[in-house]
């Protein structure tokens, strides 16, 4: 377990940027320069002739840092107790070399190889077992004690002045470069949270309200460029999805629509073709209607020539039945004629009578007279009788002409009347068939009009197709981003 932390296959080593495993890297980085230094300094003690000192001291710093990181990975008492050894490394290299000056620039690599971990707290340690060594160990040069040697020109407090200022300054510098890259770690670190949260699922942009605040400025800009990012893509997403749900509402529609004008102009199409149809029949009423009045108009003629002639009928029946008057007094006159004959050939009879035998013949004409008398009468009889019966046929003959008259005018108003009608309806079937050509007309106008707007509709459901599937080629551009 110690390994794995150390070596970091746990979920800590994927974040790559955060301040605690920059520092854990750290450790791992401070822990090989050890073991450099370890070897470096065996090296050292083998040309130096300080062998067993070299090995004891350089391997107990390095067991003891080995320890550090595998117990306390990534902590401040790790990343101390690295900064004291490596100071100590620096110390054991000064006096295996006898206090020569250029050991002495082992300090200056190795305090500032502590930046490693972006923290002030190990340089200032470091610089301070430094100053600790270089005064505790001038003394011991200066008592010649236990053979320490610090500085090759021999002790002095001058020299150990001189190099404080200098460790002074370079931990100075150092210090604010820590405190610098500490903040740019820290920065990242929070930008690194900010970006794993975006890239937790591959392929997409996971785009959800930060949980944590961020403290750097760098890191808050981009927070809220991230904030101001997800509510744009918010209102896009609703705004697309609005779009989507319109432009298949819209695609609906316009599908209706088209439904109603397909069966709209297929309607107007049978409307159209029946208009054509009524327009024929009412050409062929007009037609018919003028033959009619045509017809009419000889029927009344007709109707008036027969009236002239029952009218002509009826005045000769008049004159007939004044003749058969006139015939009557005469036939009268004949009768009265033939009563006064008759009366006198019976005196000329009885005046024979008297006269005897001279009379005789008077008598037999006088009865001859009367003879041709009685045959007069009864003669004028029959020929009153026939007259009567002439007369009373006459009279119904002109009782009927008259009736026949009267019909006949009656006819003749009705055909007339019947004239009338027909020229009404022929104008009215004038007025008609105008009118029935200008509704196919304005038909044929509404049908242009409805393949227009069926054209205009097949256009729209094009174009709400296209808006359709670019609304959808934008919800799935879109649908990288996760905003919940």
């Amino acid at each position: 377990m110690a390994l794995t932390t150390l070596f970091g296959s746990t979920s800590a080593s994927r974040d790559l940027i955060s301040l605690s495993a920059i520092r854990r890297r750290a450790d791992r980085l401070i822990l090989a320069l050890v073991w450099i230094l370890w070897a470096i300094t065996v090296v050292f003690g083998l040309l130096t002739a300080q062998t067993a000192m070299a090995l004891i001291v350089a391997s107990l710093l390095s067991i003891l840092s080995t320890a550090s990181c595998l117990l306390l990975p990534g902590k401040l008492a790790t990343r101390l107790l690295l900064a004291f050894i490596l100071m100590a490394y620096s110390a054991l290299l000064i006096q295996l070399g006898a206090g020569g000056t250029e050991y002495h620039f082992s300090v200056f690599v190795l305090l500032s190889a502590l930046l490693a971990w972006r923290d002030w707290k190990p340089l200032v340690a470091g610089a301070a077992v430094i100053a600790v060594h270089h005064l505790a160990f001038n003394y011991l040069q200066a008592k010649e004690l236990f053979g320490i040697v610090v500085f090759e020109m021999g002790p002095g407090i001058e020299m150990v002045l001189m190099h404080a200022v200098f460790v002074v300054a370079q931990t100075i510098i150092l210090v604010l470069m820590a405190l610098r890259m500490e903040q740019d770690a820290r920065s990242a670190s929070e930008v690194a949270k900010l970006a794993s949260v975006i890239n937790r699922e591959p392929g997409c942009l996971t785009l959800t309200e930060a949980h944590q605040a961020s403290h750097s400025s760098f890191a808050k800009t981009f927070s809220l460029t991230l904030g101001t990012m997800r509510s744009t893509l918010m209102q896009v997403s609703h705004s697309v999805s609005q779009m989507l749900e319109d432009a298949q509402t819209l695609l609906l529609r316009n599908t209706s629509l088209s439904e109603r004008t397909d069966n709209q102009a297929q309607s107007l199409a049978v409307a159209a073709c029946a208009m054509e149809q009524l327009a024929g029949a009412a050409v062929q009423t007009s037609e018919k209607a003028n033959e009619a009045r045509g017809l009419a108009l000889q029927a009344s003629n007709v109707a008036q020539q027969g009236g002239e002639s029952i009218r002509a009928a009826m005045a000769s029946m008049v004159h007939i039945r004044d003749e058969s008057l006139r015939i009557n007094g005469i036939l009268e006159l004949i009768d009265g004629i033939a009563f006064q004959t008759n009366i006198l050939s019976l005196n000329a009879s009885v005046e024979a009578a008297r006269a005897g035998v001279h009379g005789k013949g008077f008598a037999v004409v006088a009865a001859e007279v009367r003879t041709l008398a009685l045959r007069c009468e009864s003669a004028a009889k029959d020929i009153r009788q026939l007259i009567a019966a002439s007369v009373e046929s006459t009279q119904q003959g002109a009782t009927q002409v008259e009736q026949a008259g009267k019909t006949m005018q009656v006819m003749i108003g009705s055909i007339d009347s019947l004239l009338t009608l027909v020229e009404a309806l022929s104008l009215m079937s004038e007025q008609q068939r105008a009118s029935i050509l200008q509704i196919n007309g304005s038909i044929a106008s509404i049908d242009a009009s409805v393949q227009e707007n069926v054209q205009h509709v097949a256009q729209t459901m094009q174009v709400a197709q296209q808006q359709q599937r670019q609304t959808g080629e934008l919800k799935t551009a879109i649908s990288v981003f996760r905003l919940v």
